[in-house]
């Protein structure tokens, strides 16, 4: 077999998804009768806000705590390379969930993990334990809520995506400006673990936005009439046997065996491994996945940079402000253009990854305030573009049956990208006992996705000649 071989049949594939895609906008997500699709949007809102509003402020958080305790920023990106993996992890755990109830009763179970992560928090005598507090238990809670979230608003938008989900992002950009000077206040005014507090009861706010994720029952109606008959079907098959106990054995024996099977069926269904065939996919996943960990890691540990700059803590507020201001700025400008021409997200998601590469370089040249302030705030843009595009790239390229497990897999991957490669940038920090090349690593983790893609589009014209 030649190398081009799996790119042909990934490409033969990729036409026969994009047709059903297209076939599916026929279907029933355009003609849902109600408008509760807007309430889904407003209940992704807040549970992104309350879920993970603070992540991007955890240097402002853990700055004095980091100092008071003689912390190390490697546990700081180690927590949340574990964060990541366990994701990728709660992902899975919900797309087996998924098959037994309904997904809304998994975000429940999800935002309870969550919540009890967020309020254990609080006790933490050094950020050692972060890994456990904030990766294990709110990484597997919200592993769970986010691909409820976007499944559900894939079920009511196809058309208008896009345009919608760059609202959605663009409304929680307007709160998340705020959300840095607010936590001053509260620092300053109540202090480290009454501030933790607040935030794990603010994290209580994921249940009334998973309240809202409410779809058609119909699959899960058949389903439960399906395993129903296949239950009778067992009885029958135990009474026509009962009164022999070689039967019973015989019977016995193959349950074992269906039971074996049913669990290997329903493992590579968890694991998505199907799609694991379309190298399309897998390159989507490996440059999403560095990029993703580059753009987690760098805002993280950015508020830490300004601080080795010499800028004081209302400059470092500032310019978080700044981000989120022009994070909304482009998400409502993406909103915009999209609304006007149909754009391709997955060349959105190349181009703000590129603009991002060049921008991360300039902001390591300069030192003073007001030129980190304006290079931020074109960071902020770009974010907001990576993050609207990031699973728009997913969902436009799988079908709507696959994109729960497909975007699970998509967080495995960035999951094991996060847990391997952020213990290494804490470490180089460590090791310099400078931020400046950990984030000279953090640039460099753009390159994958700027490299394998342009490959993969020369692949594909080569085979289409």
């Amino acid at each position: 077999m030649t190398l081009v071989d799996p790119w042909r049949a990934a490409l033969t594939e990729h036409k026969t998804v994009k047709m059903n895609t297209e076939n599916s906008k026929e279907g029933p997500k355009d003609t849902v009768p109600d408008k509760w699709g807007y309430v889904v949007c407003f209940g992704i809102i807040i549970i992104f806000i309350a879920g993970i509003g603070h992540v991007n402020s955890f240097g402002l958080i853990y700055k004095d705590f980091i100092a008071d305790t003689h912390s190390s920023a490697k546990s700081l990106t180690t927590a949340h390379g574990v964060f990541s993996i366990m994701l990728a992890i709660g992902g899975l755990t919900l797309n087996v969930i998924a098959k037994r109830c309904s997904l809304r009763l998994g975000g429940f179970i999800g935002a309870l993990i969550m919540s009890a992560g967020s309020f254990v928090t609080v006790f933490i005598s050094s950020t050692d334990q972060l890994p456990f507090t904030f990766g294990v238990l709110q990484g597997v809670g919200f592993g769970m809520i986010v691909p409820v979230c976007y499944s559900t608003f894939n079920h009511y938008f196809v058309r208008k995506r896009t345009q919608v989900m760059s609202f959605i992002k663009a409304t929680q950009g307007v709160i998340l400006i705020f959300y840095p000077q607010l936590l001053k206040v509260l620092l300053s005014c109540y202090g480290f673990r009454s501030t933790l507090l607040l935030i794990s009861g603010i994290s209580l706010h994921t249940f009334p936005g998973m309240a809202a994720m409410k779809t058609y029952t119909k699959t899960i109606k058949n389903r439960t009439a399906k395993n129903s008959a296949n239950h009778h079907e067992n009885l029958d098959l135990l009474n026509e046997h009962k009164n022999s106990k070689e039967s019973k054995i015989d019977v016995i024996t193959t349950n074992r065996n269906m039971s074996l099977t049913l669990f290997g069926h329903d493992l590579l269904q968890m694991l998505n491994v199907q799609i694991l065939k379309d190298p399309v996919f897998c390159n989507i996943c490996i440059g999403q996945s560095f990029v993703n960990f580059s753009d987690v890691i760098f805002f993280v540990l950015q508020p830490m940079l300004f601080y080795q700059y010499g800028l004081n803590t209302n400059q470092v507020a500032a310019c978080i402000s700044i981000s989120a201001g022009a994070d909304v700025a482009g998400r409502f400008g993406l909103a915009f253009i999209s609304s006007i021409v149909s754009i391709n997200t997955r060349y959105i998601f190349y181009v703000a990854t590129m603009f991002t590469l060049a921008a991360r370089i300039v902001i390591l040249q300069v030192r003073q305030f007001i030129w980190l302030a304006v290079v931020t705030s074109l960071l902020g843009v770009l974010r907001a573009w990576l993050h609207i595009a990031s699973p728009l790239v997913i969902s436009h390229h799988v079908t709507q049956d696959d994109f729960t497990g497909a975007y699970a897999l998509f967080m495995l991957s960035t999951g094991l990208v996060n847990v391997i490669f952020s213990p290494i940038i804490g470490l180089i920090k460590d090791v310099y006992q400078d931020y400046v090349p950990a984030f000279y690593a953090l640039t460099a983790c753009c390159l994958p996705c700027l490299l394998l893609w342009p490959a993969e589009y020369y692949i594909k014209t080569n085979l289409k000649q």
